[in-house]
């Protein structure tokens, strides 16, 4: 298992003998989930959110376990076709370096010299030097062991020897080289959300917290609602595709499109994909605005391209390779110069005869005439040292070369693939540089002629060729043949996943008319093959896309094949974005900004903000304090904007009345004279002209709710009165702007079923 099986966890499942016989295949699934969650209890992120929230390791690995979605998904991921085990069967040597060869063959030559010496010299040793050599050859061991151990460790160090006692082999798991993906996108993930189901929640009406972490990972921080997990899914599987982001301001549509481009929403085991961002123009031309796009996908593809590549010339590169090549030449040179020196010295004689000596001495064992058993005891110590000297030159001078042809080879992979990413900067470049200008070329000719009585003939010639501007639809296709291309090499070299490319704002174009007309303007640069396409739309679109089938069909059901719409934070998911952000932060200021936002993120990340600025001026502000303050502000602001609302409609007495109590709504203090005030805004408005009713009801509602929320986060909210019950709260702040009787009458039994005064 993982290096946490030593500290107490045992496998289970080695010693579920029955489930081996009865269901192997569920068996050594859950053997390999087993394996891979003790792994993950040693990830740093687990580790310390474990120690963080007081939790067990035993309970998170016995929750995994017994997950069956996580069994399933591993089961999957086994019968996976095309799973490579990277390790032969049998004994498992770990991979060694070079170095560590030579520190193995120095340990062993060690080891075989003193042997032989030992052995040379036993029979005329006395007992007590025998006795001494035997001591030696004991040192002799332990300090080769010791070598290995500091200069080779772990060589031979099996799984099962890593683990006590109990281990399974890699074969037996079955997930080979999709163990890291197994690990990454199935166990960490349901450890993380094991950690945020039983985190420890805080009971405190005073307002304290941890620092953010700026160093957390970001992933570790997204809060996975049901359109992020489609929305993961879409980028998963899908190669083609149009994809709308609907729902109401505020929702996450472009943080969402912001969590593309970071990779947050990409598989692990892929690169991050190419995200391009634009903006929608409220007043555009369709062809400027898809050469705009052309435009940031090439100045995309040329900041990922050049990624990591320094601008080297080709003087610099060859000077570096000279250098290289030289400084090998001398560092050989020299080494060869020392060998030579020493085998001349213990072969003895002049170094022509020695060399000479050692060729006849090579050609006899090489042919035979010499056997092993003739070199090992025919030969003089000093002799067998130089044999073993030279073999061991030889061997650094085989691994050197092979070392180099393996460097050569890498070389010419990475030159061809530079090449062939140098011929996509060069391609990118030109269609940046012809997006940007109008090439004009002018050549000219011209003479004059002198004819008699002083008489002249001119003529001036002149041509001017200027490339002629690209239609709309010549600026589609070749937008279209660059994103092809474009996907495909970069996700060919592992560069990029794929091509995505946002949209945004389109929901902010008020009109439904100009919207439709815009994505019928640039709907022809969608289902380009390794692209998807991501638009951020209004609600409207929901509704037509909804009616697809139903012989209603307009620009938005024609052109994307899937609608993602992003709801509201539910209460837990507010609850969870703020306990990642906010460590340590007590449930009642959780439910309070959940209430206030309506569950919006824009609105939930606004409420947080102010309550953490609040908390640096004021040293842990309760719970009170802090409501009182939030919703002075969301009174105010929005006092100025029903005032400003009043001012546009015709003036009357009733306007007149309703004003002056949108004015005094500031002043009001207490929750009951809210209540009251709440009460008049919205009483016997049945003459009222429609622009000044509906002015009544969301100003009543909206003075109502904040009367409500006064009266409940107070500091005697003790955690026991926090229930799933105040989500409602948030219901009412969402239903306020486009249903205020609605959310009136929902609020009025709301505060029925409190207790509170009607």
């Amino acid at each position: 298992m993982s290096d946490l099986a030593s500290d107490g966890y045992e496998s289970d499942v080695l010693r579920d003998g029955e489930g081996f016989i009865e269901d192997f295949d569920t068996w050594s699934a859950l053997l390999a989930l087993e394996d891979l969650v003790d792994t993950a209890l040693g990830h740093p992120e687990i580790a310390s959110g474990l120690r963080r929230e007081g939790l067990r390791g035993d309970h998170a690995r016995k929750a995994v376990l017994s997950s069956v979605s996580a069994l399933a998904r591993i089961r999957m991921e086994r019968e996976r076709p095309g799973v490579v085990f990277e390790r032969a069967r049998g004994f498992l040597i770990r991979r060694v370096s070079l170095r560590e060869v030579g520190w193995l063959v120095i340990t062993g030559a060690l080891l075989v010299g003193y042997l032989r010496v030992l052995q040379l010299s036993w029979a005329a040793m006395p007992l007590a030097f025998q006795v001494v050599g035997v001591l030696g050859l004991g040192g002799v061991l332990g300090m080769a062991v010791q070598i290995i151990g500091r200069r080779v460790p772990g060589l031979f160090v099996t799984e099962g020897w890593q683990h006590a006692g109990e281990w399974a082999h890699p074969e037996l798991i079955g997930l080979g080289d999709r163990r890291d993906f197994a690990l990454r996108e199935i166990v960490l993930p349901e450890l993380r959300d094991y950690l945020r189901d039983h985190r420890r929640t805080r009971d405190r009406v005073t307002l304290v917290f941890e620092e953010p972490d700026e160093t957390a990972d970001l992933e570790a921080g997204l809060v996975r609602t049901a359109a992020v997990k489609r929305l993961r899914r879409i980028v998963d599987r899908a190669e083609s595709v149009a994809v709308a982001l609907a729902g109401h301001r505020g929702t996450g549509k472009t943080t969402s499109i912001r969590s593309l481009e970071q990779g947050l929403l990409s598989r692990s085991d892929q690169a991050a994909p190419l995200v391009v961002v634009a903006s929608a123009p409220a007043a555009y031309e369709a062809r400027d605005f898809v050469l705009h796009l052309h435009a940031l996908l090439c100045k995309a593809v040329l900041a990922k391209v050049s990624t990591g590549q320094a601008a080297v010339t080709g003087r610099t590169r060859r000077r570096r390779a000279l250098g290289r090549a030289l400084r090998n030449a001398v560092s050989f040179v020299v080494v060869l110069s020392v060998v030579a020196a020493i085998v001349w010295l213990l072969w003895g004689g002049t170094p022509l005869q020695a060399g000479k000596d050692l060729l006849a001495f090579a050609s006899d064992v090489a042919t035979g005439r010499m056997t092993p058993q003739e070199l090992w005891t025919g030969q003089p110590v000093r002799r067998l040292i130089v044999v073993g000297l030279l073999v061991l030159f030889l061997l650094r001078l085989v691994f050197g070369v092979l070392a180099a042809c393996v460097s050569a080879v890498r070389w010419t992979v990475n030159r061809r693939r530079d090449t062939r990413l140098a011929g996509l900067r060069r391609l990118t470049e030109q269609q940046l540089d012809r997006i940007r200008f109008l090439q004009t070329y002018t050549t000219g000719w011209s003479g004059k002629l002198s004819m008699p009585l002083k008489g002249e003939a001119g003529r001036t010639w002149s041509t001017q060729r200027a490339e002629q501007q690209l239609t709309h639809p010549e600026v589609v296709d070749k937008f279209r043949e660059f994103a092809e291309l474009a996907a495909w090499r970069l996700r060919a070299e592992k560069v990029a996943g794929r091509v995505v490319i946002a949209i945004d704002e389109l929901d902010k174009i008020g009109e439904p008319e100009k919207a439709h007309q815009f994505i019928n303007d640039v709907k022809g640069v969608f289902d380009v093959p390794g692209c998807l396409f991501f638009v951020s739309v209004s609600d409207d679109a929901v509704l037509g896309f909804e009616q697809r089938g139903l012989g209603v069909r307009d620009a938005f059901d024609s052109a994307f094949s899937e609608m993602v719409r992003l709801e509201p934070f539910t209460l837990d998911e507010s609850r969870l974005w703020i306990a990642l952000r906010l460590r340590g932060i007590s449930e009642q200021f959780c439910y309070l900004a959940h209430c206030l936002s309506g569950g919006l993120p824009r609105d939930l990340k606004r409420c947080v903000v102010e309550m953490v600025d609040l908390a640096n001026e004021v040293y842990q502000p309760s719970l009170e304090v802090i409501t009182r303050s939030l919703v002075a502000g969301e009174l105010a602001g929005k006092t100025r904007a029903f005032t400003a609302t009043a001012v546009t409609l015709e003036r009357s007495p009733e306007l007149v009345a309703l004003t002056t109590d949108l004015l005094s709504i500031p002043g009001t203090g207490t929750p009951g004279e809210l209540a009251e005030l709440a009460g008049r805004l919205v009483l016997d408005d049945s003459e009222a002209t429609a622009p000044i009713s509906d002015l009544r009801w969301h100003s009543g509602c909206f003075v109502l709710f904040c009367a409500t929320v006064l009266e409940l986060f107070d500091d005697a909210l003790t955690g026991d009165r926090l229930n799933p019950g105040l989500h409602r709260l948030a219901v009412v702040r969402q239903r306020m702007a486009m249903h205020p009787r609605q959310a009136w009458d929902d609020l009025v039994e709301f505060r029925k079923d409190r207790g509170l005064a009607e």
